[in-house]
């Protein structure tokens, strides 16, 4: 099982060198000999001989010089350290037993399978194998399968004289490696000599051995043949059972079975080495190791105790070789897992892995730009900084090791040699094959093992029989048990190679690695608690436990269409209408855009995503009352914003969720349905919570989750196009659309991570319960799921028994708690704010230690874990709910500077600490603060702006009134911006006269003070509502005579105009504050005057001149007189709330959501970077030198 190239190749690169020189010299005359010699002998393939090419595999020297052949790509070498050894042994143990098979014969092999047979000389295979003969000195006819590198059929031509030699070799690299290698010049003049023909069937596998053996019986006069199975190929392990099991007169009728499935738990190598099974011996249950082992497993792990004290082997059985060691031979074929010495091997492997461990790290940062205003990602921000300059030398494996994963233990001693050389405090042993388990309990001492591990308070965890589809869920609920922070120190050692098991190997760890980076940190913890509280307080109605059974058989035979927003749902749209009146219709996310356009009103919308950024892409469907007609069906924690858009809202709570498990500590948790697969996207949910409800029939519209053009990701309707077809942001810039996977109407489509996840998430959710599940989508291949394209759709049922079903689904699955108008009361006497605060400030106190040594480091990472775990465990206050996925963050990051060994780590950690304190006490402040606010995060916000700017319509006249040295353009801009261009109009005399109510917009700008005097009797008039008056000093209108005129002001710390504005922009001396972009701020404001009154857009400022910025931000405080807190927004700071609007609301007329802060805003809130494309196209549209109407 040694295969791994780099345990073949010299450690001393110098000498690998002078091996690889030496061994070239020879493959460069062999070719050249070679070639010639099949010009000669057997021209059909002279070519293939001559033009060698390597496109996977290829020859090289081993550090024994020998030659060895590897898959580079897979970096896997096909024979183990010693080939010709290894080799020779095959051929000898071949010749002992030559299996043979007559062309007359009828006889069938007895029960060959033996599957009930546990005793090595019991089973019918060995039986048979023995009654083998030894191959004689003439042999009519040889078969071999597998040519490989050929030393093989050069000591078959020496041993023997053979008449006709058939070899099989589908793998032509195989044979081009041979070529390098093998004296075939030598070889094909011996078999010349000896009268041998040879029939060298390349690129060929064997599965056409029945005829091409009857058409050399037709010419020659033959009984039956030998035949050696080389290595281990899918083929040519059908063909060779076949011709142990069957007579040749059945092979004739019935052929080979190619259709089998594939069984993982028989797995083998493309080369197995050779053992001597005459002097193997089945192992016996009254061993006295396997008995203690029994013993110690009862003891300390009853279950594993329980299920292996009668087991009975099922593919593999345990076999004690002549060197007293254990060894697993497969009972169909004989094939033995391990070489002579599975003790050595195992020994060798840990070698190499003790010099060159692996660790996959962690991924921790995030690079999306939607949630960055979350304090977790802005701690996460800061202290990537740091991340980048610790670079982890992994070196050696340490004597004392954190946490190891071993995925395999074979026979057990991968295991033994580990823990009898390091001492390994977070063991985790997954072995997929029972069999292999079972074996090692023959094989070492797990008595000691166990009994060392529970003295030195070690911990081992033990897996057997997952093949890792599942393994995930297992081993992170133990990480999750002792802080998964822990993953950062862990090292993974896969002690053998299973190809059958790669994919959801590949998996595991890809899944392990993102742990902490997709855990549920601090704000989404505390915005998805916010968020259920207010929608369970509303008395939204809750999906009820055991939902399936709310509804009849004949209900739940209604057909559900789910409705994604992959590029196939256009071609769907069309059987959506025809079937809607019989089946349920489900939009999921950004497919009701599409929906929409093509007049389709769906039964249910279905969100998953908790932040706000899903108001903003429904909002921007524009049609408010369209919205009104749909249901929405969701998981706590939905934006209770969003929630309002809709016509009634159905919530069923998400497992595993901090909003979930604190709700339902409430709650009467038996009374309520937990999804479990309801992520990561809402398709997952919508399949998931359909699927639980009991719904038969689920038909998949768009649910690409990949696509074969990466241009056309989504339905050409939705939002992430223009109306001129072209997207709205790069989706290939910002999604890795390169993975490739299976199609389900094409052979393969393209895909991102994210859909990779969600498919294989739903294929769980399909393999929970049995459906029918039809998949239309021309995207990915889903398991379980039936391809079928919507033409071919026909629903049976009735309109009358769809709304039966909705009726049921609405009235019976779902049901309000009843005492929803008392929750929140409940909610916060249950875990006390006061509490909160408490352990906050002992977690902080407990962080303002010095740190002086790695195990104060540690120290800190435990402490912090148990104080984490004592809050949870007393459950009256929301830390453990609220810092557990930031503090696993936190550990994660320490635990990798503790661990980098580097010289600077000290001063790594007092960074680092400086940052994690900061982050504490600003939790601190908004925790208690802030606790029932909502999410304020957004999506294209200003695309949803329009939308309200475009609804948005005054009732009163609106003047406008500009500085024109500076702005003349503002009337024309605000009118392009209207639904209602004639409600704007020129403040002068004549557009005043006779009305009687107005509103006005003044651009004081640079001429305040004949401005103010020209308008000054208009405004003292009180014909005015209300007034929106822009400018750069608050104070200049303090004496103006407003009368109940609503006057809000907007305060503007610059302005560009020159060329040297535009000079200073670029080097980061000025903010960019220009003309063009004037009108949108005061539109928005102006609809706002009603809730604040004084805006403060925030300023673009390029690069880092942090003196320039800050500068900024002091002439713009020095212009507040007082305030009692302001409200941060996406694009401007609102202050000075007016009476009367709800303290706790915070929104703005143009549907956007801030969040409230105490105190004065910084530069945290008022500086937004300005990239380099946008300062690109700032100074290209100053460089125009005329004024623009818009952007």
């Amino acid at each position: 099982m040694l295969k791994d190239i780099r345990m073949h190749l010299e450690a001393d690169e110098g000498k690998q060198a002078d091996l690889e020189q030496q061994l070239s010299k020879s493959i460069i005359a062999n070719h050249r000999r070679n070639a010639l010699a099949f010009a000669r002998h057997i021209p059909s393939i002279q070519h293939e001989a001559q033009n060698v090419t390597s496109e996977s595999i290829a020859i090289f020297a081993n550090k024994l010089g020998q030659h060895n052949i590897v898959d580079y790509g897979m970096g896997r070498t096909v024979y183990g350290l010693d080939p010709q050894a290894e080799i020779s042994r095959q051929v000898e143990e071949f010749t002992r037993h030559a299996p043979y098979i007559s062309l007359q014969a009828n006889k069938e092999a007895d029960d060959f399978n033996g599957d009930k047979v546990n005793e090595l000389k019991s089973l019918p295979v060995y039986q048979q194998h023995m009654a083998y003969q030894t191959l004689p000195e003439s042999v009519d006819v040889l078969v071999v399968f597998g040519l490989g590198l050929g030393f093989h059929i050069e000591k078959l031509v020496q041993q023997c004289r053979i008449k006709h030699l058939i070899i099989y070799e589908p793998e032509k690299q195989f044979f081009q490696c041979s070529v390098l290698a093998m004296d075939w010049q030598n070889l094909l003049q011996t078999m010349e000599d000896k009268g041998t023909a040879v029939y060298l069937q390349l690129e060929k596998d064997g599965r056409d051995l029945i005829e091409n053996v009857q058409e050399l019986a037709s010419n020659v006069a033959i009984d039956g043949f030998y035949f050696l199975k080389h290595y281990n190929h899918d083929i040519f392990d059908v063909v060779d059972l076949g011709l142990k099991q069957y007579s040749w007169q059945h092979l004739l009728r019935e052929g080979f079975n190619f259709a089998s499935r594939k069984n993982p738990n028989l797995y083998l190598p493309v080369w197995s080495e050779s053992i001597d099974l005459e002097r193997s011996q089945s192992v016996s249950k009254d061993d006295p190791i396997f008995i203690k082992n029994l013993a110690a497993f009862k003891k300390y792990f009853p279950d594993i105790y329980g299920e292996f004290k009668d087991y009975q082997p099922q593919e593999w059985i345990p076999v004690r070789l002549p060197n007293d060691e254990i060894n697993l031979v497969q009972k169909v074929s004989l094939q033995a897992f391990n070489g002579e010495s599975p003790q050595h091997d195992a020994a060798v492997s840990f070698e190499y892995f003790d010099k060159y461990p692996q660790k996959d790290g962690l991924v921790l940062g995030y690079k999306g730009a939607k949630l960055k205003k979350y304090q977790h990602y802005q701690f996460v921000a800061k202290t990537e900084e740091l991340l980048e300059e610790v670079s982890e030398d992994i070196g050696q494996l340490p004597e004392t090791v954190k946490s190891l994963i071993m995925f395999g233990i074979g026979t057990g001693y991968p295991v033994e040699t580990l823990c009898n050389q390091k001492k390994v405090e977070k063991l985790f042993l997954c072995e997929p094959n029972r069999d292999f388990f079972y074996a090692s309990l023959f094989a070492i001492d797990w008595e000691t093992i166990l009994v060392n591990a529970d003295e030195q308070e070690h911990r081992i965890y033990i897996n057997i029989g997952d093949d890792g589809s599942h393994l995930f869920r297992d081993l992170l609920a133990q990480f999750y048990s002792i802080g998964p922070y822990i993953l950062a120190s862990t090292y993974f050692y896969q002690s053998y190679y299973n190809a059958s098991l790669n994919q959801a190997l590949a998996q595991l760890r890809e899944q392990l690695q993102i742990v902490i980076s997709i855990g549920e940190y601090y704000d989404h913890a505390r915005f998805g608690i916010a968020h259920t509280t207010e929608t369970i307080s509303r008395g939204y109605p809750l999906l009820l436990a055991h939902p399936a059974k709310k509804l009849t058989h004949q209900q739940k035979e209604v057909p559900v269409f789910i409705v994604g927003n992959g590029p196939s749902l256009d071609n769907s749209i069309e059987s959506i209408k025809e079937w809607q009146g019989q089946a349920i219709v489900v939009s999921c996310g950004t497919a009701l855009m599409p929906l929409y356009k093509n007049g389709i009103v769906p039964d249910f919308h279905a969100e998953i995503e908790q932040n706000r950024s899903t108001f903003d892409w429904i909002c921007r469907i524009g049609d408010f009352d369209y919205l009104k007609k749909i249901n929405l069906i969701s998981c706590n924690g939905i934006h209770p914003d969003t929630c309002d858009l809709f016509k009634n809202v159905y919530i069923a709570f998400k497992s595993g969720e901090s909003s979930t498990v604190s709700a339902l500590n409430i709650l009467e948790r038996k009374d309520y349905e937990e999804l479990e697969f309801a992520f990561p996207t809402v398709s997952n949910f919508a399949v998931n919570i359909f699927s639980k409800i009991g719904f038969n029939q689920l038909y998949l519209m768009g649910v690409d989750l990949g696509f074969y053009n990466r241009d056309k990701h989504h339905s050409v309707h939705s939002g992430y196009y223009k109306k001129n077809g072209k997207e709205v942001y790069d989706y290939k810039k910002n999604n890795n659309t390169s993975i490739v996977v299976p199609g389900n109407f094409r052979k393969t489509v393209f895909t991102k991570h994210e859909f990779k996840v969600s498919k294989e998430i739903l294929e769980q959710t399909l393999a929970s319960r049995k459906l029918d599940c039809f998949n239309t989508s021309d995207g990915a291949k889903i398991q379980n799921t039936s391809p079928l394209t919507v033409d071919n759709i026909l629903l049976t049922n009735s309109a009358a028994d769809k709304e039966d079903a909705l009726t049921a689904l609405t009235q019976a699955a779902f049901c309000a708690y009843p005492e929803a108008q008392h929750y929140r009361e409940a909610f916060e006497a249950r875990y006390s704010p006061k509490n909160l605060e408490f352990e906050l400030a002992g977690i902080i106190k407990l962080v303002e230690q010095p740190i002086e040594t790695v195990a104060d480091a540690e120290h800190l990472i435990d402490r912090q874990k148990d104080m984490l775990f004592a809050s949870y465990s007393h459950s009256k206050s929301l830390l453990f709910f609220l810092l557990y996925g930031t503090l696993n963050y936190s550990n994660s990051v320490l635990s990798k500077i503790v661990n980098s060994r580097s010289d600077a780590w000290l001063a790594q950690t007092e960074r680092f600490i400086d940052e994690w304190l900061h982050f504490l006490k600003s939790v601190k402040t908004t925790a208690l603060d802030n606790l029932f606010s909502f999410d304020f995060c957004s999506s294209f916000a200003d695309k949803r702006e329009h939308v309200f700017i475009n609804n948005y319509v005054s009732t009163e006249q609106v003047a406008v009134k500009t500085d024109t040295s500076l702005e003349p353009l503002l009337l024309g801009r605000l009118k392009h911006l209207a639904f209602s261009p004639e409600q704007f109009t020129d403040w002068s005399a004549t557009s005043l006269d006779g009305v009687r109510q107005l509103s006005g917009i003044l651009f004081l700008g640079r001429n305040s003070k004949s401005i103010l005097e020209e308008v000054g009797d208009d405004i003292a008039s009180g014909k005015f509502k209300k007034l929106l008056i822009c400018g750069f000093d608050p104070s200049e209108i303090e004496h103006l005579d407003c009368k109940d005129t609503i006057v809000s002001y907007v305060l503007l710390g610059d302005f560009l105009s020159s060329n040297e504005d535009y000079e200073a922009l670029a080097s980061g001396e000025k903010p960019l504050i220009v003309a063009h972009h004037l009108s949108y701020v005061l539109y928005k404001c102006f609809m706002s005057c009603e809730y604040y009154r004084l805006f403060i857009p925030k300023a673009n400022f390029y690069g880092e001149n942090m003196v320039a910025q800050q500068k900024y931000v002091d002439n713009i405080i020095d212009c507040i007189v007082e305030t009692d807190g302001f409200v941060e927004f996406s694009t401007y700071v609102a202050m000075n709330k007016r009476p009367g609007i709800n303290k706790e609301d915070f929104h703005d007329a143009a549907g956007n959501l801030g969040m409230f802060f105490s105190g004065i805003p910084t530069a945290n809130e008022l500086i937004v970077p300005l990239s380099d494309n946008a300062l690109r196209d700032e100074l290209a549209f100053h460089a125009k030198g005329k004024w623009h109407l818009v952007d």
